[in-house]
C-alpha cells in the first residue's frame, strides 16, 4: 500500500499535470459558459413536463394545446396593447423582432418566447406520427451503401443491419418511446452538444493525462537512472505490477476530477430535473431528419451512466497500452511517440482496407475509434455502429491487453536491466 502511494504521488507530482487539469477545466467551463445562453428557453420544458408529464398521448396533447391557446391569447394581448397588433403564430412575431426588442420589456419578451417554445412543442407533435411513418431504412441501407464503396458480402451485411434496426424502430414505435417530450432537438442540440462537443473534448483531455501520467510513472527510475537499484531484487520486479495498479488507481482519478467537475457545472447550468426518465430515442430529442434510435430503450440517465462506462474503461484501456508500450521502450518522450503512432495507425487503418472486405466493420473494433462519436454510443446510426458495438469493442480489448500485459510482465521479469 505504501509502494502505491509512493508511485500515485509520481503520478501527481509534476506541475504540468496540476496545469493541465486546471486548463482543461476552464476549457469545458469555458464550452458551456458559450452555450449558456439558451438555459432559460431549455427551463419552458422542464415546465411543460412537471404541468403535464412527458408522455405524449390524445389527452396530453389536447392539454397542450389548451395551454398553447392561452399562451397566445396573452401574448396577442401583449403586442394589442404595444404594437396594435395581433399573430396567428408566435412564432411569426420575431420576423419583426430586431423593429420592436426596444419597446418591450425583458418580462414581456419571455412571455412572447415562451409562448413559441410552447408552439413549437405543440406543432411538432402533430409531425410526430407523419415522420415515423415515412422513415424507410432501406433507402438508407442504399445510401450506406453507395456512399462508402460496399459491394458484395459488406453490402449484404448492411441490408441486414438495416433489418435489425427497422425491428428495432417497430418496437420503438410500438413502446411509443419515441412519444416523449425533451428538448427540441432541431433547435437546441443539446445531445450533441453533451455527447459530441463536451463528451469528447474530455475523452481526449483525460487520454492526454492518463498517457503523460503513466508513461511518466512507468518510466520514472530509467529516466532517473535509478532502475539498476530498483529492480535488481525479486520484489524489485514486481514493483512494475505496484505501477500497474497505481497508474490505473491515477486514471480513475482524472477520469472523477474531469467528469465530476464538468458535469456538475453542466446539469447546474443546464435544467434536466424533469427528463432523467425520458428515453434518449424521443423525437424531440432528434436534430436531423433520421431520428436517433437507441437499440435499447435507455432513459436519459441510464443512457448518461452507460456513456461515462464505456468512457472510464476507455480511459484504462489507454492506461494498460501506454503501460505496456513503457515497458518495453522504457523511455516517455518515445511512449508518447509510439502512442500517438497507434492511435494514429488504428484509425487510419478503417480508411485503407478494401470496402468489399469485412475488415472495414472489425478494424474499427478499437477504442481509438470508438472514442471518435461518443454522441453514437448504443445508437444505430449507420451500418457502422451496430448493436453491441460498444460492449463487444471493451470485451475485445480487455481480453487482448490481458494477453499483452502477462506477456509484458513475463517479459520483464526475465530481461536483463541495464
Amino acid at each position: 500500500m505504501n509502494i502505491w502511494k509512493f508511485e500515485l504521488k509520481k503520478a501527481f507530482q509534476s506541475p504540468v499535470v496540476s496545469i493541465l487539469i486546471v486548463l482543461f477545466l476552464f476549457l469545458n467551463f469555458w464550452l458551456i459558459y458559450n452555450h449558456a445562453g439558451i438555459r432559460e428557453e431549455l427551463k419552458v420544458t422542464n415546465q411543460l413536463v412537471e404541468r403535464f408529464g412527458y408522455k405524449i398521448d390524445a389527452e396530453m396533447a389536447a392539454k397542450l394545446q389548451a395551454y398553447y391557446q392561452s399562451k397566445l391569447q396573452k401574448m396577442n394581448e401583449l403586442t394589442r396593447k404595444k404594437f396594435g397588433k395581433t399573430y396567428e403564430r408566435a412564432g411569426d412575431f420575431f420576423s419583426e423582432y430586431e423593429y420592436r426588442s426596444e419597446v418591450l420589456s425583458e418580462e414581456e419578451l419571455h412571455v412572447i418566447t415562451e409562448t413559441a417554445i410552447v408552439e413549437g412543442y405543440y406543432e411538432l407533435i402533430q409531425e410526430i406520427d407523419q415522420t415515423y411513418s415515412h422513415l424507410d431504412l432501406s433507402k438508407n441501407a442504399k445510401l450506406d451503401i453507395n456512399k462508402y464503396g460496399l459491394s458484395g458480402k459488406t453490402a449484404e451485411i448492411a441490408r441486414e443491419y438495416y433489418k435489425n434496426l427497422n425491428n428495432r424502430l417497430d418496437e420503438l414505435i410500438e413502446a411509443g418511446e419515441h412519444k416523449n417530450l425533451f428538448f427540441i432537438g432541431y433547435v437546441y442540440r443539446m445531445h450533441s452538444f453533451l455527447f459530441k462537443d463536451l463528451m469528447r473534448q474530455m475523452i481526449f483531455e483525460v487520454m492526454i493525462l492518463v498517457v503523460l501520467i503513466t508513461g511518466h510513472v512507468t518510466t520514472y527510475e530509467f529516466q532517473n537512472q535509478t532502475h539498476l537499484t530498483a529492480y535488481a531484487s525479486k520484489r524489485g520486479r514486481k514493483l512494475m505490477l505496484d505501477k500497474l495498479v497505481a497508474n490505473l488507481f491515477a486514471s480513475l482519478c482524472i477520469c472523477a476530477v474531469i467528469l465530476g467537475a464538468t458535469l456538475l457545472v453542466y446539469f447546474l447550468v443546464f435544467d434536466y430535473s424533469g427528463l432523467w426518465g425520458i428515453p434518449i430515442s424521443s423525437f424531440f430529442n432528434s436534430e436531423f431528419p433520421f431520428p436517433y434510435i437507441s437499440w435499447w430503450k435507455l432513459p436519459f440517465g441510464i443512457y448518461l451512466s452507460c456513456v461515462l462506462v464505456v468512457f472510464i474503461i476507455c480511459q484504462l484501456f489507454f492506461t494498460v497500452i501506454t503501460y505496456s508500450i513503457a515497458v518495453w521502450i522504457k523511455n516517455n518522450y518515445l511512449v508518447y511517440a509510439a502512442f500517438a503512432l497507434l492511435f494514429g495507425l488504428c484509425v487510419l487503418i478503417t480508411g485503407i482496407v478494401p470496402k468489399t472486405s469485412t475488415a472495414i466493420f472489425w478494424t474499427r473494433y478499437t477504442p481509438f475509434s470508438l472514442i471518435l462519436n461518443p454522441h453514437l454510443w448504443f445508437i444505430g446510426w449507420n451500418v457502422f455502429t451496430p448493436k453491441n458495438y460498444e460492449w463487444t469493442t471493451a470485451v475485445i480489448w480487455t481480453c487482448l491487453l490481458a494477453i499483452v500485459t502477462a506477456v509484458t510482465f513475463l517479459k520483464f521479469n526475465k530481461e536483463q536491466i541495464d
